[in-house]
């Protein structure tokens, strides 16, 4: 019997055999550390737009005779969109520029931009319509507040602002951030789980975070012992966030295992998509909860809508499809506004 050698011999191709494919690209291409930090650059650079914004404001309207701060709500409502745009915009040209680093990777075809037919399109503008129906209806069982704090944004001057940023802008961007970057990670994650090279490549980044965190706990304490024991109370809550960062910061693992032991049990249940669909869904309604006021009946509403969203994206493999519902979904809610409202100039008592 022939010894067996250590390594093997590739046989040479035949003569006209055509090259081995190459491996398929993957999907999605990037990883999930990068999408936290495309979200974590997102929102500061939302935060940098905004007070670059109301400098230039504020620097105009300080200039004599240029009569520019009468309507401050317009101001106020403005400079929040200016801020949001450029954020976003700024966000989504730095994801590019990750993309760009990955050999053979095409930036829309990354994201699942794809085109669709005109038959789909219309049936996917009329579906949008009816969930927002489906959603006022939905409303009038639960109880959903009369007013809440994004209803206040409202006002015959700032309304059509708002019309073009909500039906023009805001479903492009949360879209491609929900539907486009955020669901493939975390459908990548409930299928293949968090190993541990990938919970090492975490470290720097929280202790980065727990580091930032404590600066801030530490500036809130100052200020707490400057003014006096009334200032900002809480303390004793300040002392646990504080020990948790420290935690964070010192020993990242403790965190990151745990992580990976809840996203390694959920991988092990086999259902990736179903999981990908209903976090993404409330990571979307949550992220309006605020402007909500935090009535959990609205921000549920909006879960749904985000659920629904996300499922239109899984089930046709395209971000422009769950683009078409939301814009859809939008438009419809400001046409009724605009005929409830008579033009958007009546929005009730105090609304200027």
């Amino acid at each position: 019997m022939d010894a067996e050698l250590p390594f093997a011999f590739e046989p040479n191709p035949e003569p006209g055999a055509a090259p081995p494919a190459p491996p398929a690209p993957r999907d999605p291409a990037w990883t999930g550390l990068q999408t936290v930090i495309v979200i974590l650059f997102t929102i500061v650079a939302i935060l940098l737009v905004s007070v670059a914004a109301f400098l230039m404001w504020a620097l105009a309207w300080r200039a004599e005779g240029t009569g520019i701060y009468p309507h401050r709500m317009f101001v106020l409502v403005a400079i929040s969109l200016i801020g949001q745009v450029g954020g976003f915009a700024a966000g989504v040209g730095f994801f590019a520029f990750l993309l760009a680093g990955i050999p053979g990777t095409r930036f829309w075809q990354a994201v699942h931009w794809r085109r669709l037919p005109a038959a789909k399109i219309a049936s996917l503008l009329l579906g949008g319509m009816g969930l927002m129906v489906s959603v006022q209806l939905l409303g009038h069982v639960l109880p959903v507040p009369n007013q809440v704090p994004m209803d206040r944004l409202f006002t015959p001057r700032t309304a059509w602002l708002l019309v073009v940023y909500g039906v023009g802008m805001a479903p492009f961007f949360e879209e491609f951030f929900f539907r486009g970057m955020i669901y493939p990670s975390l459908l990548a994650t409930f299928d293949l789980g968090f190993n541990a090279e990938e919970q090492r490549a975490w470290r720097p980044l929280i202790r980065g975070l727990a580091g930032i965190g404590l600066l801030g706990a530490g500036l809130w304490l100052w200020r707490d012992l400057l003014l006096g024991p009334y200032a900002g109370g809480g303390r004793i809550e300040l002392g646990v966030v504080t020990l948790a960062l420290l935690a964070a910061l010192a020993m990242p693992g403790i965190y990151l295992g745990a992580a990976g032991w809840v996203a390694n049990r959920l991988a092990a249940w086999r259902r990736p998509e179903l999981l990908a669909i209903l976090v993404t869904g409330f990571f979307f309604g949550m992220m309006h909860a605020a402007q909500l006021g935090w009535s959990w009946a609205a921000v549920l509403l909006l879960v749904v809508v985000g659920v629904i969203l996300t499922w239109v994206r899984a089930s046709s493999g395209s971000v422009m499809a769950s683009w078409l519902v939301h814009t859809a979904y939008n438009g419809t809610l400001f046409l009724v506004t605009y005929f409830a409202t008579q033009g958007f100039r009546h929005f009730g008592p105090g609304v200027n």
